[in-house]
């Protein structure tokens, strides 16, 4: 019983954080969207973003999830501190110098990468960018790209001090350096750009303050257990690079490295088809990307974790293993589907919420509406994936995967193409929906047939032809939405050939019926919410938040009586959580009456 709470109390820890820290980007992110709104000045800097970024995740951050982390916990454990101690300065001296070396390269060679991605005949011709960038934009976009190289190095060692800490079981000043980072950033940005008028680079600046005090904010707990010399010389790098543990680091890292950097490929071609788009395009859909990935840095990413520790003692055992990863997807489902509907119907209160302030006006809502609305559907894939991600390295398989993931990386970039052509027609997209079913409800015979084959064709002319309707960066947001969901299925596919995990009781029936219940939510929501949409003045902020908080009590009653009818076990989640709420006030409320 003891085991079991402190498990529960772990888990409602780790999403308390995630759920703080997440707040604070969001905050972030709107001090950003009112400094500069959705525009192309901001479309550069989060193109600039995207290199150091891509450095960080793949040099740094798959290797300690993957790898490090485990090998530091082993070496504690079995070795004794000195010896973690001496991997510690090993690995950190390596990962430091390797990232300060592929920094300084990039920093050399900016012009010439900038030139190849934006210049290339690939760009030009499949994506028509050049037409959009001049050449102030190359020179800010280089200038941003190497101050913002500064944070790779930083991020980079600062990530391996939050690895050996939590080793250590200090959570708490590890989870302290991302709220020091977007604060630094959120901070930074606004008296920066807002008091000494320095425009994107402020924001690119704060970012590199952000990592510097991400890496200082850990140093004091550091010191307080690496109580060694720590050497800094060429002997002991040699000697890093011929143990026999960071060559195990790497071979584990390897996989997952791969991974990351096809995950940052999407991220790349991407951000290149946003700029054959709208002006302010891309910042619209990074600021969807980051309302969509809420609940599942939160939902999806807790469970996750939870569920690794059992999946891994339990990899021998068929049966428990099925039935420890079954419970961890239901229980994701259960909690992250009526997200999902909420974002689907309150997407455009949401994003007035979250970014309707200063420069970010009506059209940069619309637009950052639509992406989050097509983003809403990959919530499911990604939080699932997460889940038989941890499965596989509880099986000791991390190659496996990349199968599932390099079908992904394909689909979305042939989905990203075809789909941004698509919705580049579209000026409101809704009435030529409804022309059509009316045309196919109203056909019959050989008129069906035309009217089908009508549509066939001008499906196939809308996806190979540009046309210049803003919601064609929807594109982006349904082909990431569609390239998970086939992760989600492939990944299912090859799991269960490893171990029968798909069953009919533990696995479909239990999904359908979730679904079932979040579809009467979803339209139940919708309805409340033109209800209530007819009678609030909602150019009001107050008005707004008052729409929000009605339409999703609805929704959370509403799904929560659908569960009881359909007999969703995980309802006790919820029940629990009220019992023991209950339990606990009135136990407090006794304690200040014995006072």
């Amino acid at each position: 019983m003891l085991k079991i709470l402190k498990q529960k109390n772990s888990v409602f820890f780790v999403m308390l954080l995630l759920l703080v820290t997440k707040v604070l980007g969001f905050l972030k992110l709107r001090t950003i969207a009112q400094l500069f709104g959705a525009t192309h000045e901001l479309d550069i800097f989060w193109a600039a973003f995207t290199i150091p970024d891509m450095l960080f995740m793949i040099l740094v951050a798959g290797s300690i999830n993957a790898a490090v982390i485990p090998i530091f916990s082993d070496i504690l454990h079995k070795e004794g501190r000195e010896r973690l101690n001496k991997f510690f300065n090993y690995l950190t001296l390596i990962i430091g110098v390797f990232c300060v070396f592929i920094a300084v390269l990039f920093f050399i060679f900016t012009p010439q990468i900038t030139t190849l991605l934006i210049e290339s005949d690939i760009s030009r011709n499949m994506l028509d960018i050049a037409q959009r960038i001049d050449n102030s934009d190359y020179e800010m976009f280089v200038l941003l790209t190497r101050i913002m190289l500064i944070s790779p190095v930083l991020l980079g060692i600062s990530s391996l001090i939050t690895g050996y800490l939590q080793v250590r079981k200090q959570f708490f000043v590890t989870s302290l350096a991302p709220l020091f980072y977007n604060l630094a950033m959120m901070a930074g940005s606004w008296i920066l750009v807002a008091f000494f008028k320095m425009g994107v680079e402020g924001i690119a600046i704060s970012a590199v303050i952000g990592s510097l005090l991400h890496f200082l904010i850990q140093l004091p707990k550091l010191k307080e257990y690496y109580d060694t010399k720590f050497k800094i010389d060429i002997r002991t790098f040699l000697e890093g690079l011929k143990n026999t543990q960071t060559k195990l680091a790497l071979k584990l890292a390897i996989p997952r490295t791969i991974g990351i950097f096809g995950e940052q490929i999407n991220v790349v071609v991407n951000t290149l088809i946003s700029f054959s788009l709208a002006s302010g395009a891309l910042s619209a859909y990074k600021f969807a990307l980051s309302l969509h990935t809420f609940p599942i840095n939160i939902i999806g990413s807790a469970v996750a974790q939870v569920a690794l520790p059992d999946l891994a003692e339990n990899c021998d055992q068929e049966a428990e293993f099925r039935k420890v990863l079954n419970r961890s997807i239901q229980i994701s489902l259960f909690l992250i589907l009526p997200v999902v509907a909420i974002l689907i119907v309150l997407r455009l209160p949401l994003v007035r919420l979250a970014y309707g302030t200063g420069a970010f006006d009506w059209r940069a809502t619309i637009i950052t509406a639509w992406c989050l609305v097509l983003l809403s559907f990959s919530v499911l894939g990604q939080t699932v994936v997460q889940i038989l991600l941890r499965a596989f390295y509880a099986l000791k398989e991390t190659w496996l995967p990349l199968i599932a993931i390099t079908v992904g990386i394909l689909v979305n970039i042939v989905f990203a193409i075809l789909l941004t052509n698509f919705f580049s027609h579209y000026y409101d997209w809704r009435p030529i929906v409804e022309q059509m079913f009316l045309q196919i409800t109203e056909a019959n015979g050989s008129e069906f047939f035309n009217v089908f084959s009508s549509f066939l064709r001008d499906t196939v002319r809308w996806s190979t032809q540009r046309g210049d309707s803003d919601l064609a960066v929807g594109g982006l947001s349904l082909s990431l939405s569609i390239s998970y969901i086939v992760d989600m299925i492939l990944l299912s596919i090859l799991l269960n050939g490893k171990r029968k995990i798909i069953t009919w009781k533990e696995s479909i029936y239990p999904t359908i019926k979730k679904l079932l219940n979040t579809a009467l939510m979803c339209i139940g929501m919708y309805f409340v919410f033109k209800l209530f949409d007819f009678q609030l003045d909602t150019t009001r902020t107050v008005s707004i938040v008052i729409l929000t908080v009605i339409t999703t009590l609805y929704g959370t009653i509403s799904y929560w009586l659908g569960s009881k009818v359909f007999n969703i076990k995980e309802i006790s989640i919820i029940d629990d959580f009220l019992i023991d709420l209950k339990g606990n006030l009135f136990k407090k409320k006794h304690v200040d009456e014995t006072i």
